[in-house]
């Protein structure tokens, strides 16, 4: 549990935190639940592609729109006065929504905001936001569903997101700054007090900070590394005295 580790939290100089696939948004949000709309309702009994995107507009609207979430409290309460850095591999932009200090947090694989050219032909990012809403008002006046066409080259409009399938075109100029921002805060952590929590990471994209934490929990002689996962929590023997393994689902770890 998160609590188990407050003490330590406190005395250290500074936290890092990554944020992984078990804490995904479909994994803490009920999209059934909080998508009523009867047109999302009905869109969950059909297969395919066209209905799969259709979900995908709905549940990326509503996250977009959505208000604070208080998912995060116990870690908004843990690192309430510290200096602390996020890195999330999710996509969905929850953490966004929490109050942690959004200058603090990073998302290279993106969170939802724009869109982006398929091809691309340009690095060109485009505002989600209107786009959800014209699909969505296509789709609930006429039964339609639609795509958006990039305006320079007709090609279809894509989640600007990093997955397996877009991870050579995505469009990377969203998060550069934020990511400048963790490699400056990074250089600051040498021989000091690092607390390293590593929460729900597998090996979807282990090189963004999975391998990382290791290597820098392993070279930081004052560093303390905890690694939460339900079943890929284990840490090799190199980490023997610095590093703790916790089998339990990351959620679970939060929120009890």
């Amino acid at each position: 549990m998160l609590k188990d580790y407050l003490e330590q939290i406190k005395k250290a100089d500074l936290v890092l935190v990554g944020i992984g696939r078990e804490l995904r948004a479909s994994r803490l949000v009920d999209f059934k639940k909080e998508i009523p709309s009867p047109h999302y309702q009905e869109l969950l009994k059909k297969e395919g592609e066209e209905a799969d995107w259709m979900r995908q507009i709905y549940e990326r609207y509503y996250l977009l729109s959505m208000g604070d979430t208080d998912f995060y409290r116990q870690l908004e309460e843990a690192l309430e006065g510290k200096n602390y850095f996020i890195i999330t591999s999710n996509d969905d932009g929850m953490i966004f929504h929490s109050k942690l200090d959004k200058e603090r947090i990073t998302a290279p694989c993106g969170n939802g905001d724009f869109f982006q050219c398929g091809k691309p032909c340009d690095a060109q990012l485009y505002p989600a936001k209107p786009g959800l809403e014209d699909l969505i008002r296509c789709y609930e006046e006429t039964g339609k569903i639609e795509t958006l066409e990039c305006p320079k080259c007709g090609e279809k409009l894509i989640f600007n997101v990093r997955t397996e399938e877009t991870k050579s075109i995505y469009v990377e100029g969203a998060y550069l700054t934020s990511w400048a921002n963790y490699t400056k805060w990074l250089q600051g952590t040498l021989n000091k007090k690092l607390f390293i929590l590593e929460l729900g990471e597998g090996f979807e994209n282990p090189s963004l900070f999975r391998w990382p934490f290791e290597k820098m929990a392993f070279y930081n002689q004052k560093a303390i590394f905890v690694r939460v996962h339900k079943s890929l929590y284990q840490i090799g023997a190199e980490l023997k005295g610095k590093g703790t393994a916790v089998p339990m689902d990351s959620k679970e770890f939060l929120i009890n």
